[in-house]
């Protein structure tokens, strides 16, 4: 079934995006949550639409995410996590407890833009990748100390 997507979908299609779908995912899935709509005459005059506002808001989220970079650089975190004594944490750091100690000291970021290919579990520092934009990537140290 042919499709126009409503909103973007990470690894499958942006705003605008008309793609060939299995109708069951397009029916029971896409519909359902207004992620896309069947791809008629007329909506596809408004995927022309919906592509040229996702360029500009592209551009313009890209700027925004140049200048919060900039901001993040060379910024170090704290957490402090129970361990034994080699230093390994009898819990994990995750996204959720980066973005929370980030929150502490006054930035806001959301979870899915912390990328972590496995949760920290050991203490020390570690350098963690930051995602604000496809093109925009910047890093910060977490520092994770033991409660003694």
């Amino acid at each position: 079934m042919k499709v126009i997507f409503l909103q973007n979908i990470k690894g499958i299609a942006q705003i605008g995006d008309i793609k060939n779908v299995a109708d069951g995912y397009a029916r029971n899935f896409l519909f359902v949550k207004n992620l896309a709509k069947p791809a008629t005459a007329d909506a596809e005059k408004q995927a022309e639409i919906l592509k040229s506002k996702r360029e500009k808001q592209y551009e313009t989220s890209k700027e925004g995410a140049i200048e919060f970079a900039k901001k993040l650089d060379g910024l170090a975190v704290e957490i402090k996590e129970d361990a034994n004594e080699e230093g390994h944490l009898y819990g994990s750091v995750n996204e959720k407890k980066i973005t929370a100690a980030l929150k502490e000291q006054g930035i806001n970021l959301k979870e899915e833009n912390v990328n972590l290919p496995q949760h920290l579990k050991t203490a020390g520092e570690h350098k963690v990748e930051i995602e604000l934009h496809p093109e925009v990537k910047t890093s910060i140290k977490v520092i994770i100390l033991t409660n003694k």
